[in-house]
C-alpha cells in the first residue's frame, strides 16, 4: 500500500493571507482551526480559516474548494506573488520519496520535486496529472476523504445516481474496471470499424474477382473465337491455294510471235483479197457502163419505119437486115456483159466470204491473243495471290501458336486477388474472434460481470463499515448500498425511506457515517493512504451537542488507530476543548490574516 504522508505547508500571498507565510504543520493529532477577525469587533468568521484547506487542496490541484479564478486568489490588498508549497512523503514499494509542490500565481507555475529532484513537467496540465499519478487520488475523492468542507460541497447522498457510481467505484478503486470497460468498448468500436473496413474491402475484392473471372472467361472465348476464326481463314486459304496451283498446272503455252506473223499473213491476204474486190467491181462497173452504152446504142439503131431518120434516106432490106444484125449484136454482147457481171459478182461473193473467213481468222487469233494475255495477266495476279496467301498462312500459323502459348493475363490477376481475398478473409475472421473475446471482455467489465462480483464482495464489508458509524452517530436509520451502488434507508420503525425525508441533523449524521466509511474503504480498498483529514465547520453545523461529542469521539478513535492528522475547522470556542494536538489560531487584521501563537494570543 502507498502511503502519503503531508508534512507541512507554507501560504503566502493567497486569499487572505498577506507576505508573512502561514505555516501549518501535518503532526498526529486532532488538531482545531480557529481565530478572530479584529476587523469585525472580534468577530470569528471570515478569519480565513478555511484559506488553509483551499490552499491544500489548491498544492495538490491547481485550483480552490470553491472554484475561484486565479485574479482572485491573490491577496487583493498587497497583489504580490502568489505562492504555496507542500511538503509530503510518498512511501511505499520498500522506498520512501520525499515530495515538494510549488504553485505561484503571478507568474502561474507549478514546481514539483522528488528528493530534490526536479520532476516538473513541459506543462502545469502535465505536472498535474504526474502529481495525481503520485498522490492516486482525483478531486472528488480528495474532497471527500481528505478535506471535507460539509457546508459547501454537495453531500454523497444528496449527489445523482450516475455521480455517486463514479465516486464509490473511485473509492472501491473499481474504475479500471470502468476504464477497462470504456477501453473495450474503444476496442469494440475500432475493430467494429476495421470489420467494416475490411468487409468493405473484402466485398470490392470480391467484385473484383467476379470481375476478373468475367474477363478470364471473355479471354478465353475471344481465343477460341480467334483460333476459329484463324483456322477458318487457314482452311480457306489452303483451298483457294489448291484452285489457283491448278490454274497454273493448266495454264496454256501460246507462241505469240507466230500468231502475229499469222495474222499478217491473213492482213496480207485480206489486203490482196480487198485489191482482187476492186479489181473485180471495178470490172462489174466498167461492164455495166458498157452494157448502158450498148443499150443505149441499141436503143439508136434502127426504126420502123422505111426511111432513115437522120438521113432520110429509103431504107432497104440490106439496111435492115444489117440494123437486125447490128442489134442482135448488141444483144449479144449486152448478154455476155451481164454473164461476165455475173462471174465477176460471183468472183466478189467469194472473195467477200474469203475475207470474211480471212477476217473472221484474224479475229481469233487476235482473241486467242488477247484471251492468252488475259490468261498471263491473270497467272500473274494468280501468282500474287498465291504469294500473298502464302503469307498469310505464315502470318496465321504465327498467330496460332502465339495464341496456343499464349498465358491468360487475367490468371495472374485471379490469383492475386485470390489471395487478397483469402488474406482479407482471415483478417475477418481473426477480427471476428477478437470480437467475439472483447464482447466476452465487456461482459466480464460491466456492471454485471466481474465488478458486481467484486462489489458484492466489498459491499460486505462497506455495509457493515456503514452500519458501524451510524451506530456511533446515533443515527435513527440503517443504510444499505446494493451491487449497483443504490442506497436502501430504512428509519428507526423499519419503514424504507428517501434520504431527504431526515431533518438537517439527521442528515448530517448520515453524511459523516458516509465519510468516514469512505476514508476507510479508501484506506483498505483504495491501496494509498492520507495522514491528514480536514473537516470545516464540522461542529459549526447542525449538529447538536450530543452529536458534536459523538464525532469528537469518532476522529480521536481514528487518530489514536491511524496515527491520523484531523484538523477541525471551526469558530465555536469549546471546539478547542476537543483538540489533542496544536491549535492553530489565525487573526485577521487591515485584511490580513496571519498565524499567531494561541497561548500568547491569549496572554494579550
Amino acid at each position: 500500500m502507498k502511503k502519503i504522508s503531508f508534512k507541512n505547508i507554507s501560504i503566502k500571498n493567497f486569499l487572505s493571507v498577506g507576505s508573512a507565510p502561514v505555516v501549518v504543520d501535518f503532526k498526529p493529532g486532532l488538531h482545531v482551526i480557529t481565530g478572530i477577525n479584529k476587523d469585525k469587533d472580534d468577530r470569528r468568521n471570515g478569519v480565513g480559516k478555511s484559506t488553509i484547506a483551499d490552499a491544500i487542496y489548491f498544492a495538490v490541484f491547481g485550483e480552490t474548494l470553491r472554484d475561484l479564478k486565479k485574479d482572485f486568489i491573490i491577496n487583493n490588498i498587497n497583489k504580490k506573488t502568489c505562492e504555496v508549497v507542500l511538503e509530503a512523503e510518498v512511501s511505499g514499494y520498500n522506498k520512501v520519496d520525499k515530495i515538494q509542490i510549488i504553485r505561484t500565481i503571478d507568474p502561474s507555475k507549478c514546481y514539483i520535486f522528488v528528493n530534490g529532484d526536479d520532476k516538473t513537467r513541459d506543462s502545469i496540465s502535465n505536472t498535474n496529472e504526474y502529481i495525481m499519478t503520485l498522490f492516486q487520488c482525483t478531486p472528488e475523492i480528495f474532497q471527500n476523504c481528505v478535506i471535507m468542507t460539509l457546508n459547501n460541497t454537495v453531500p454523497f447522498m444528496a449527489k445523482k445516481k450516475h455521480e455517486k457510481r463514479k465516486f464509490i467505484e473511485d473509492i472501491f478503486n473499481l474504475t479500471v474496471f470502468s476504464n477497462m470497460n470504456t477501453d473495450v468498448k474503444n476496442d469494440i468500436s475500432e475493430q467494429k470499424k476495421s470489420f467494416d473496413v475490411l468487409s468493405a474491402k473484402y466485398d470490392e475484392a470480391s467484385k473484383m474477382l467476379t470481375n476478373l473471372q468475367k474477363q478470364a472467361e471473355n479471354f478465353k472465348l475471344e481465343r477460341v473465337a480467334k483460333q476459329k476464326k484463324y483456322e477458318t481463314r487457314r482452311n480457306n486459304n489452303t483451298k483457294e491455294l489448291v484452285v489457283l496451283n491448278e490454274k497454273l498446272d493448266s495454264s496454256i503455252e501460246l507462241d505469240v510471235s507466230k500468231v502475229e506473223k499469222d495474222i499478217k499473213t491473213l492482213e496480207a491476204k485480206s489486203g490482196k483479197i480487198d485489191n482482187d474486190i476492186k479489181v473485180v467491181r471495178d470490172t462489174i462497173s466498167s461492164l455495166k457502163t458498157q452494157i448502158d452504152i450498148k443499150e443505149k446504142t441499141y436503143k439508136l439503131i434502127g426504126t420502123d419505119k422505111d426511111n432513115c431518120p437522120t438521113c432520110l434516106r429509103a431504107l432497104g432490106d440490106k439496111d435492115k437486115s444489117h440494123i437486125k444484125e447490128e442489134k442482135q449484136k448488141i444483144k449479144t454482147e449486152v448478154t455476155e456483159f451481164n454473164k461476165q457481171i455475173k462471174e465477176s459478182q460471183d468472183k466478189e461473193e467469194e472473195y467477200a466470204d474469203l475475207e470474211l473467213k480471212i477476217v473472221k481468222g484474224i479475229d481469233v487469233l487476235k482473241n486467242k491473243i488477247q484471251e492468252y494475255r488475259i490468261q498471263v495477266k491473270g497467272l500473274e495476279n494468280t501468282k500474287e495471290r498465291i504469294t500473298q496467301l502464302n503469307k498469310w498462312q505464315k502470318e496465321l500459323e504465327v498467330d496460332l501458336k502465339e495464341l496456343e502459348v499464349s498465358n491468360n493475363q487475367f490468371d495472374g490477376l485471379i490469383v492475386e486477388q485470390e489471395d487478397k481475398i483469402k488474406n482479407l478473409s482471415e483478417e475477418i475472421e481473426s477480427i471476428k474472434k477478437d470480437l467475439r473475446k472483447l464482447e466476452a471482455v465487456k461482459f466480464v467489465m460491466s456492471e454485471e460481470g466481474v465488478k458486481s462480483y467484486i462489489v458484492k464482495k466489498i459491499l460486505q464489508i462497506f455495509n457493515t463499515k456503514l452500519a458501524y458509524y451510524l451506530k456511533k452517530m446515533d443515527a435513527n436509520c440503517i443504510c444499505v448500498f446494493n451491487e449497483y451502488f443504490e442506497e436502501n434507508i430504512l428509519d428507526d420503525k423499519g419503514k424504507e425511506c428517501s434520504y431527504f425525508n431526515f431533518s438537517g441533523a439527521e442528515r448530517k449524521n448520515i453524511d459523516l457515517a458516509c465519510l468516514f466509511t469512505f476514508m476507510d474503504i479508501r484506506r483498505l480498498q483504495g491501496d494509498v493512504s492520507f495522514n491528514f483529514s480536514i473537516y470545516d465547520e464540522l461542529f459549526d453545523s447542525s449538529l447538536d451537542e450530543k452529536g458534536v461529542e459523538l464525532v469528537i469521539n469518532i476522529l480521536k478513535e481514528r487518530v489514536e488507530k491511524y496515527k491520523e492528522c484531523a484538523m477541525v475547522i471551526s469558530h465555536r470556542k469549546e471546539s478547542i476543548k476537543a483538540a489533542t494536538g496544536e491549535i492553530i489560531f489565525l487573526e485577521k487584521n487591515n485584511g490580513i490574516t496571519r498565524k499567531v501563537d494561541y497561548v500568547e494570543y491569549h496572554r494579550e
